[in-house]
């Protein structure tokens, strides 16, 4: 049988769960009650019932025995065994950094019931319980965080926005964001709505009225934008109601005077911002969120006024989105074939995310910056997979902050650009339910319908294996009739025409991409697909049928305004477009009967797919290139070709595409 010691020693283990911090034993030694702690250690040591892991952390050899030690001690007893320990270590521990052993400390005191605690230990608890919560929000445990919080919270005074006005601020908005990151929004906004109430002036309110916005625009509301604008307003900010476009071409273009002639190094050698100033554009920026989705029309206002403060007062951490918005604004302004103002946009662009590093990239600015850059800018210049990539680390950072609405409002864009990039389809379907979850379990609403939208039109490439995952979005549909009817009608019919076109569905096809291109309200990277699968969606629907006169002169007119656009789109990323390009190009030559031409350039764009990883447009390519040699009558070649769209289709992921050119393959009867 175990020493009296021993048995101590191990209830004292025991009530730290299956390891215990080498802190909490130094500590403990420190004591008189425990000052022969380490050797009861050796002694069960020895005994096999606990290990030593590292330099100084002990660890039952199983959790049956964790459990066997914690039933040493009475029911009855156990909330005040813990009591009495915590109080023990937080006396021992009151002049020490006590890291990460405050959690430990705070988790044992918080056994204590009422009738336990000292009326004098309050004030501690309230103290040890925020420094807990704050710690654990750091580390991004936000459900751990508002238990600590909550704790505190229970034992201030009623009386506590007089007699610790300045500590209520701080633990109430500390709850907000825990609750919020926790998708306890009813919690978070009591907690923020309080302070709103109780601060003493508009600077006291500052941090909750952020917080308090951001989650009402997680949850598309209209009241996102009127509280925002009402801060701004009071800040001397005003906000018009509305912004017409001779006023909004006017301010670009003086904004853009103003830029033409500022360096990287000017933006990066210019004085930093007062906090006044700062502060207000840390609410343009959240107002630039808003106004993405809700009002889209007054974002050159928002982005043209951030950059024309920060050039008369300073720079700020804030900056960085003023010109990395003007630029994606400029981007889906201009035309595709006006190649030097994009230019200019994308080095514009390119200026923000220097100002983000010279900031040192800090976790709540740098998911923002990415979602404008990789989401608006980059896609014109950089690899469709690098803009993918860093669009996800942009939501992983947003999550691990506790900002995922932030985290979500990447979703989308990284979805579609995945899927213009030719990313897998399981894996898409995969990433996009994910998401989905996320945005449920967070009650974000926004942008649901949209992201619904990529998703059925994913399950519509993958084909039948796909079909038995159409049920997985049950549980969102019910968000749906809440999001404030939302749902944009661009990425509707975008996708729609993507189902068309991968469908062989010609005249559905058009039908969806004039609504696509009638309902934009930019994403130059939107237009640009929709142009380029226009183009070649009119070659298919000429050799669908007969074709008259007028209909090939349609052609034309499809083709020439294609080619223009993604040759100019391809002057700025041969990476991205030069492969569109070569298969128009193609299918004109092909169309036209020049087949020495035709047969060159479906080998120049499956080749320049391939480069540019593009597994699904090389799949495109060997089919179009397939269907030219079979209407030549050279069946083998035509053979050969679709073999080779049907892997690249099968790398892609597209069981529907797979079947169609199957059938292709048996029609040929080689």
């Amino acid at each position: 049988s175990f020493s009296q010691y021993s048995q101590l020693a191990l209830k004292v283990l025991s009530c730290f769960g299956i390891k215990v911090d080498g802190t909490i034993v130094e500590y403990l030694s420190l004591t008189e009650e425990y000052s022969d702690f380490r050797e009861w250690l050796d002694q069960i040591v020895s005994e096999g019932c606990i290990v030593k892991v590292g330099a100084s952390d002990f660890k039952f050899v199983h959790d049956k025995v964790q459990e066997a030690a914690y039933g040493l001690i009475p029911d009855d007893e156990k909330n005040q065994f813990h009591y009495n320990l915590g109080i023990i270590l937080y006396s021992i521990s009151r002049e020490r950094d006590r890291g990460g052993a405050i959690f430990q400390i705070v988790d044992q005191i918080n056994h204590g019931t009422k009738s336990m605690i000292d009326p004098e230990m309050k004030e501690a608890l309230i103290e040890l319980n925020f420094d807990a919560g704050s710690r654990a929000l750091n580390l991004s445990d936000n459900d751990m965080a508002l238990v600590y919080l909550e704790k505190s919270c229970s034992f201030l005074p009623q009386n506590h926005w007089d007699s610790n006005y300045e500590f209520s601020l701080n633990l109430l908005l500390l709850i907000g964001k825990a609750a919020f990151s926790c998708g306890n929004l009813d919690r978070a906004y009591d907690a923020l709505k309080d302070i709103i109430k109780e601060g003493r002036c508009l600077e006291d309110k500052f941090e909750a009225y952020h917080v308090y916005v951001t989650i009402l625009s997680s949850e598309g509301k209209n009241e996102a934008w009127t509280a925002c604008c009402d801060v701004l307003s009071k800040m001397g900010q005003p906000i018009p109601d509305t912004f017409d476009n001779k006023t909004s071409k006017a301010m670009v273009e003086e904004t853009g005077e103003l830029l033409k002639s500022i360096s990287f190094d000017d933006l990066l050698g210019m004085r930093d911002m007062d906090s006044v100033f700062s502060t207000k554009l840390r609410f343009y920026t959240l107002l630039l969120f808003i106004a993405f989705w809700k009002k889209p029309q007054l974002t050159t206002l928002i982005s043209c006024r951030m950059i024309q403060i920060s050039l008369q007062h300073g720079m700020c951490k804030d900056s960085v989105f003023g010109f990395i918005q003007y630029a994606g604004m400029t981007c889906n302004l201009s035309k595709i074939e006006e190649v030097k103002y994009i230019q200019e946009a994308c080095r514009i662009g390119k200026a923000g995310m220097s100002l983000l590093k010279k900031y040192g990239s800090p976790v709540d600015i740098m998911p923002k910056a990415y979602l404008f850059y990789y989401g608006f800018v980059a896609v014109h210049t950089e690899p469709l997979q690098i803009c993918a990539d860093n669009m996800r680390k942009s939501f992983e950072v947003g999550m691990s902050t506790g900002d995922s609405m932030l985290a979500v409002n990447n979703t989308i864009l990284s979805i579609k650009i995945a899927l213009f990039g030719g990313e897998n389809l399981q894996a898409c379907l995969a990433e996009v339910d994910y998401h989905l979850e996320v945005m449920h379990s967070f009650q974000h609403k926004l942008l649901l319908p949209c992201l619904l939208e990529y998703r059925e039109t994913i399950v519509f490439l993958i084909g039948k294996s796909a079909s038995n995952l159409k049920g997985n979005c049950a549980n969102n549909l019910e968000l749906i009739s809440d999001a404030n009817q939302i749902k944009r009608e661009q990425q509707k019919f975008m996708n729609k025409m993507l189902q068309s076109f991968w469908g062989g569905h010609s005249t559905r096809c058009h039908y969806y991409a004039k609504k696509a291109l009638d309902t934009s309200i930019g994403e130059n990277l939107n237009k640009l697909y929709i142009t380029w699968l226009t183009g070649l969606n009119s070659f298919r629907g000429i050799k669908n049928k007969n074709g008259t006169g007028s209909q090939f002169l349609k052609v034309k007119e499809s083709f020439k305004h294609a080619i223009s656009t993604v040759r100019a789109a391809a002057e700025i990323s041969r990476w991205n477009f030069q492969n569109k390009v070569f298969l128009l190009e193609a299918e004109m030559f092909s169309f036209e009967g020049k087949d020495v031409d035709a047969k060159a350039s479906y080998a120049a764009a499956i080749t320049s797919s391939a480069s540019s990883r593009f597994i699904h447009e090389q799949g495109l390519s060997c089919e179009l290139a397939g269907l030219h040699y079979k209407k030549i009558g050279q069946h083998t070649a035509a053979w050969n070709f679709l073999q080779r769209a049907k892997q690249c289709y099968a790398e892609w992921g597209s069981q529907m595409k797979v079947d169609s050119i199957t059938k292709m393959l048996e029609s040929l009867h080689i």
